[in-house]
C-alpha cells in the first residue's frame, strides 16, 4: 500500500518539521507556503519572532512530556543542535511552591528545585512572593527557530511557494488556480490557521494573540533563560550585555503577521524587570518585536482533527511556546497521521 500524500499548509517551524518527519517515514508530503517571505526577505511569522526558549520543565503534564523529549533529542544530536543554533544557558522557572509536585517525572539532567531564598542568592531576583520556588535546569537554553525551520525545508523533496486561496477536505486550491489533492490535509499555518479554516466554512476554537518582546542593554551578563510565573516576566540572553525581555500580552484576535506594538506593555516590561532584578538597568535597543501566534485550549502544539471533515487536521496552537516542544510534537503528529488517525481525538480544529 502506497504511503499517503499529505498536503501540509504552512511553513512555520511546526509545518516544516511535520513535513520532514512525514518524508523521513516514507510518506509524500507537499509543504505549501514555503516561499511566503516578509518585506525584508525573511519569514514574517511567529517562528521568525520566537525567542526559542527550550527547557524540559512545563507546568502542564502533556507539554512537559513533549518538552523533555524535545530537549533530549536536541542534546543527543550535535548535527540537529547546530542546525537549530542551539545555545546552552540554563533555565530558571519560578513558580508557587505549592506547584512543585509538577516537577515529578522531568528527566532533564542536573535539574534542581530551589527555594525563593536560593533564587535570590544565586540569581539576584528580589521581591518574590513568600511561597516562591524555582526549577533550575543547567542544561537548558535556546534555539533559533527560523534556522531549524530552514534546515527542515532544505531537506524536503516537494515544496510549493504559491499561497493558498482556499481548501476543501482533501484539496488545496492555490492562488494561481492550481488544485492539489491529497489523502490528508494538515493546516499548520500558525496565526493564519483560524482564518484559513473559517474561509473554508469550518468552525474552530483556535484564536490568535499578540506576542511582544524587546532587546535591552543590561548591566549583567550572568542571567540564564528564565520565566517568572509570579510576575509574568520572561527573558533570555541575547549576547554580551543584552537581554531579551517580555511579558504576556492581553490582545486577542489580532491579525497576523505584525500588529502595532503595545507601548504600555513595553513600559510594563521595564518596570517589572526593575522590580524583580534590581540593578539590571534595562535600556531598550530599538523597537519591540511584535507578532501574532495561534493559541489553543488546552494550550500546546498538537495534531487536531477538524470538525466536519474526514481528512483535514490542524497542527498548531503552540500558544507562543512551541519551540520547546516542536521536535517531539512533530514526531507524534507524523506517527498519528500515518498509523492511527483515530487516536487524534480533539475534533475542534
Amino acid at each position: 500500500m502506497a504511503e499517503p500524500r499529505v498536503l501540509v499548509v504552512g511553513a512555520g517551524l511546526g509545518g516544516a518539521l511535520l513535513a520532514r518527519r512525514l518524508q523521513d517515514a516514507g510518506a509524500q508530503p507537499v509543504l505549501i507556503g514555503a516561499g511566503i517571505d516578509g518585506p525584508e526577505g525573511g519569514y514574517a511569522d511567529a517562528t521568525a519572532a520566537s525567542g526559542g526558549l527550550v527547557r524540559a520543565f512545563e507546568p502542564d503534564p502533556a507539554a512537559r512530556f513533549l518538552a523533555t523529549a524535545s530537549l533530549a533529542e536536541l542534546l543527543a544530536d550535535p548535527v540537529l543542535a547546530e542546525q537549530a543554533g542551539w545555545r546552552e544557558s540554563g533555565s530558571l522557572y519560578l513558580l508557587d511552591a505549592g506547584d512543585l509536585d509538577l516537577v515529578a517525572g522531568v528527566g532533564a539532567p542536573g535539574i534542581e528545585v530551589l527555594t525563593g531564598t536560593q533564587v535570590a542568592r544565586r540569581f539576584g531576583f528580589d521581591r518574590l512572593p513568600e511561597r516562591s520556588a524555582a526549577v533550575w535546569e543547567p542544561h537548558a537554553g535556546y534555539i533559533v527557530p527560523d534556522r531549524l525551520r530552514r534546515a527542515a525545508l532544505a531537506g524536503l523533496d516537494r515544496t510549493e511557494a504559491t499561497p493558498v486561496a482556499r481548501l476543501d477536505d482533501d484539496t488545496v486550491e492555490l492562488r494561481d488556480g492550481r488544485r492539489l489533492t491529497g489523502d490528508l490535509v494538515v493546516v499548520a499555518a500558525g496565526a493564519w490557521t483560524p482564518g484559513v479554516l473559517r474561509s473554508a466554512g469550518l468552525t474552530t476554537t483556535l484564536r490568535t494573540k499578540h506576542i511582544q518582546y524587546a532587546h535591552y542593554a543590561v548591566a549583567r551578563n550572568d542571567l540564564p533563560c528564565f520565566v517568572d510565573e509570579t510576575s509574568g516576566l520572561y527573558g533570555r540572553p541575547a549576547g554580551p550585555g543584552r537581554l531579551l525581555l517580555g511579558l504576556p500580552s492581553t490582545r486577542w484576535d489580532v491579525e497576523p503577521p505584525t500588529p502595532e506594538p503595545d507601548v504600555d506593555l513595553t513600559e510594563q516590561v521595564r518596570a517589572t524587570a526593575l522590580l524583580r532584578l534590581p540593578g539590571l538597568d534595562p535600556r531598550p535597543l530599538g523597537p519591540p518585536v511584535s507578532a501574532v501566534d495561534c493559541y489553543s485550549e488546552p494550550a500546546g502544539l498538537a495534531l487536531r482533527a477538524v470538525a466536519g471533515t474526514a481528512h483535514t487536521f490542524t497542527f498548531t496552537g503552540g500558544s507562543g511556546g512551541a519551540a520547546k516542544t516542536a521536535l517531539a510534537a512533530s514526531r507524534l503528529a507524523a506517527t498519528a497521521l500515518l498509523t492511527n488517525r483515530s487516536a487524534v481525538n480533539v475534533p475542534t480544529g
